[in-house]
């Protein structure tokens, strides 16, 4: 048997709680680190020694070995549990090889609100449902209560830290991009805009950066597609690094050989597109590098915590070359999750989207492909050219950074003070101040 910690039966605690409250369908929320999986399998093992069948569904294939074997270090009962991947008990519902659950518990909840997932909790209308999740948050704003009826919520991760269940991190930041370039698509920014927002400089800048920050350290890079990761990691390899790429092409054994050459030192370096977020549990792993901006705060978390796995004597080194910080500022910011769980509005554009020429340092609106003034050309600034590798100053993000983002649009700046504190926090230039306030009304 596994010895719960003290805020994991807490968690089991608050569960119990609210089932007695007559709630049947539960979401939990517990930082990514604080052991949800050894969370899940107390909760699987007693509802077992009370004769009650539990099937858990999991996110990704990958999951289903390493939740298995926490399940077995905890001595659940198989003749009363099943777990397997989603699409794969779904098809199993359809064909009614399901043995009917007490309890249903999934993994990675915040997935649940998808129809796969309906269709199982709907094929089941009386088992009691219990989600887990870091992060209760859809991208879209929607929330949860259409499914659940009531949220637990664990411990912070500045609590967590505090008291040695997660380790403590530094956060190094610089933007590299063309955030002018960024679209969104159904909340997120599409591949094709990231990949024009780039500068000529971010290979060189993820080398540079680890040999200056993080050296030596076990680290996962986070590139925005594939074809960037497959780039970073020849980087890499030719610098001497033992590095691997993968992304979702890759069959499963090999992604289970790769991550267990990662967990044993045979590779340093992991680079991936899209993969290694939800779940993935490496706790010497020390660093991660963030190539990819994104809208979600769900995979931000996710990616930038993956290094904060708690070991003696660590310091995690998370370096966030996308400037992704000034959106959903720190991991260990506390967020009100009962929110998020009712429903909060996606993040809201800036209410003017201006641009500067280089030219004749003249502001206008972002989309002019041709300077009024000067006639120069925005979209020759940002072509196919060689990637260079240059050296830069990454800046250490503290609370002190978080706190300029109080202000989260111009129009809640009430003096033109505010926008440029506004405009320095998020890296822009004063030209951008000024040009809001002139549309504000300010000046």
């Amino acid at each position: 048997m596994i010895t719960l910690r003290d805020y994991q039966n807490e968690l089991l605690e608050g569960i119990y709680q609210s089932m007695s409250r007559n709630n049947k369908r539960i979401m939990v929320q517990s930082p990514a680190g604080s052991g949800k999986t050894v969370t899940m399998s107390e909760l699987v093992r007693r509802a077992n020694l009370k004769r009650n069948r539990v099937l858990t569904v999991v996110h990704r294939n990958e999951l289903v070995s390493q939740i298995r074997q926490t399940f077995n270090a905890n001595g659940v009962d198989w003749l009363l549990s099943e777990v397997g991947m989603v699409q794969t008990i779904s098809n199993r519902v359809k064909k009614n090889k399901v043995s009917a659950p007490e309890i249903i518990v999934i993994d990675e909840a915040h997935h649940a609100l998808s129809k796969t997932y309906r269709d199982i909790i709907q094929a089941f209308p009386k088992a009691y449902v219990i989600g887990f999740t870091a992060t209760p948050y859809r991208l879209n704003g929607q929330g949860f209560t259409d499914l659940f009826d009531d949220i637990v919520l664990g411990k912070t991760v500045k609590w967590l830290i505090e008291n040695k269940r997660l380790a403590p991190f530094k956060y190094l930041s610089i933007d590299l991009i063309n955030h002018e370039k960024l679209k969104r698509q159904r909340g997120e920014y599409t591949q094709k805009s990231i990949s024009e927002a780039f500068t000529k400089t971010i290979y060189g800048d993820a080398l540079e950066s680890y040999e200056k920050y993080a050296r030596g350290l076990k680290t996962i890079i986070y590139a925005y597609n594939v074809e960037s990761s497959k780039k970073v990691v020849e980087r890499f390899q030719q610098h001497g690094y033992k590095a691997y790429h993968l992304d979702g092409k890759a069959k499963t054994q090999e992604r289970l050989e790769v991550v267990e050459k990662f967990r044993k030192g045979e590779i340093d370096i992991l680079t991936n597109a899209e993969l290694f977020g939800e779940g993935f549990d490496i706790p010497d792993c020390h660093c991660v590098i963030l190539l990819r901006p994104t809208e979600s705060l769900s995979l931000f978390i996710q990616q930038t915590m993956r290094a904060m796995r708690y070991q003696p004597n660590k310091q995690a080194i998370i370096i966030d070359l996308v400037n992704n910080w000034s959106t959903h500022k720190l991991p260990d910011t506390d967020r009100d999750w009962q929110k998020y769980f009712k429903g909060k509005p996606p993040r809201e554009k800036s209410d003017v989207s201006v641009k500067q020429c280089p030219n004749c340092l003249a502001v206008i609106p972002s989309g002019h492909r041709e300077c009024p003034l000067c006639e120069h050309e925005f979209e020759s600034d940002y072509g196919s050219a060689e990637y260079a590798y240059e050296k830069v100053e990454l800046e250490e993000i503290t609370e002190e950074n978080v706190i300029k983002l109080n202000f989260k649009k111009p129009s809640e700046c009430k003096s033109m003070k505010e926008l440029y504190e506004l405009a320095e926090s998020l890296n822009y230039k004063k030209g951008w101040a000024y040009y809001q306030g002139k549309a504000l009304g300010l000046i």
